[in-house]
């Protein structure tokens, strides 16, 4: 009679997780639309050429499946190239999740129209990434001072390594102009073709070739990416759908480095919002236009440099 009670019991008690599995497996997260608006800028910013898709077609597929099967809700998957546009979409709160790199993580950190964002899941592989400033080998320019006056080129906003950190370590100086490429190798050229005295380049990235050489390298690390939820998602029941996104990581596009069940270093980001606060007060560059980058600059301590 124990051992008929017990087994009576056992099978109760697997019963009622099952149901739990099963109910988990129904709960849908949505918007405040009723759909799941998900932004995709990649872990790689700088990396595609302009006009080349973020996504091939079969990627942008299988993710758009996979988030729907996750979410159990409607998905409206935008990739964007440019981190300035992913920018506007963080600060209007048009996305309910988003796939970014170091820069926008820190920016979304900053809150939003919608009330700001959690960073969920690590994106992209560790990496030498540190901005750099190039020239070219013939430049009498040495140091960032001499940079008075120069032509400057940048990654659109919203980039660590290509826009806030370049800025913050000019800052004092007046600027002939500044141009925008949505990648570093759009922005060699245009130092190449003698249209640039200095662009912002990664270190990460391949040896640019003797005709260049760094005139400076900033010290920070930069940190990887985070997959972000919109405050109203974190609130809602989010496990089931990071629990669909883990078991499925391998269906993601490979370049995206999605790391299941680890949470981001979010502190690496932290330390760098002060360097994303101090660039995003100021009045900034238009293309093609002088500039004087001039506002607010707190200094970073030793232990924010790391």
């Amino acid at each position: 009679m124990r051992w008929r009670a017990a087994v009576a019991l056992l099978l109760a008690v697997l019963s009622l997780s099952a149901c739990r599995r099963d109910q988990a497996s129904q709960v849908r997260l949505c918007g405040s639309a009723g759909q799941l608006r998900v932004g995709y800028v990649g872990a790689e910013e700088g990396r595609a050429r302009g006009g080349q898709a973020v996504l091939s077609d079969q990627d942008l597929a299988r993710m758009r499946d996979l988030l729907t099967v996750a979410s159990r809700c409607e998905v409206l998957l935008e990739p964007v190239a440019s981190p300035e546009q992913a920018r506007q979409r963080l600060g209007g709160g048009e996305w309910d999740a988003a796939f970014l790199p170091a820069g926008l993580a820190a920016l979304a950190l900053e809150g939003s129209g919608s009330g700001g964002y959690n960073l969920v899941r690590p994106l992209g592989q560790r990496s030498q990434s540190r901005s750099q400033l190039l020239v070219p080998a013939a430049s009498t320019r040495r140091t960032p001072q001499q940079l008075q006056g120069a032509r400057l080129g940048l990654l659109p906003r919203g980039s660590l390594t290509g826009f806030y950190l370049p800025l913050y370590n000019l800052h004092g100086l007046s600027l002939r102009s500044v141009h925008y490429a949505l990648s570093y190798g759009e922005l060699l050229e245009q130092l190449r073709a003698g249209k640039l005295d200095v662009i912002a380049w990664d270190a990460a990235l391949p040896d640019p070739g003797a005709d260049v050489r760094l005139l400076s390298e900033d010290r920070n690390a930069i940190p990887v990416g985070a997959l972000v939820l919109s405050q109203a998602l974190v609130a809602a029941d989010h496990q089931p759908f990071l629990q669909v996104l883990d078991q499925s990581a391998a269906q993601l596009p490979p370049g995206l480095g999605y790391v299941a069940g680890v949470l981001p270093e979010a502190q690496r980001l932290q330390r760098l919002r002060a360097v994303v606060n101090n660039v995003e007060s100021w009045d900034l560059p238009l293309e093609g236009q002088p500039y004087a980058v001039y506002g607010r600059k707190l200094q970073l301590t030793p232990e924010d440099q790391r």
